[in-house]
């Protein structure tokens, strides 16, 4: 990762996310695979905070870790869903202390973590900690004579709307 992204100023994270992932992903710097960032966000009580990842490629695979001292909804929304009437995020839940998801892109675009603490009646500190790599453009399909577990799998419940088979998540 450049130098240049571990030496912030206040208010720099959150270009700095935007420029690490890019870098890696586009393959502008050196032949790296993945980037990581961590970014510290405060969100005041009543508002919305975003932290923008730019030009993600399909099948880059996102891992979000997030560190708050309050309750806060959290979504992960791609720019294109953004300009609908009803965006459909690609992963919603809300954190106490911490969660930790992860996300295969779905369509290259830009994509937006959405930290929002509308209800919130205090201000919200948050600790954002994101890897990017890049990942196959589809899925592995399973091998022909793999068998499907029988009985119930084990789940984690991580939000109350976890649509996509794209989207992993665990509370911390």
């Amino acid at each position: 990762m450049p130098r240049a992204l571990l030496n912030l100023r206040p208010g720099d994270g959150l270009r700095a996310i935007a420029l690490g992932a890019a870098l890696a992903l586009a393959g502008a710097a050196a032949p790296a695979r993945a980037a990581t960032v961590q970014v510290t966000v405060d969100v005041p009580q009543g508002k919305t905070k975003s932290v923008r990842l730019r030009r993600l490629p399909k099948g880059a695979i996102v891992a979000v870790q997030i560190r708050t001292n309050r309750k806060l909804r959290i979504a992960f929304v791609s720019a294109i869903e953004l300009k609908s009437k009803k965006p459909e995020a690609l992963f919603r839940g809300a954190v106490n202390r911490g969660i930790t998801f992860r996300v295969t892109i779905p369509k290259s675009s830009d994509y937006y973590l959405v930290l929002d603490n509308r209800r919130g009646t205090k201000p919200v500190k948050t600790r954002a900690t994101i890897k990017a790599e890049k990942g196959s453009a589809a899925p592995k399909a399973p091998a022909p004579d793999e068998k499907k577990p029988k009985g119930r799998l084990n789940e984690t419940r991580a939000a109350p709307v976890l649509r996509a088979p794209h989207v992993h998540a665990t509370r911390a």
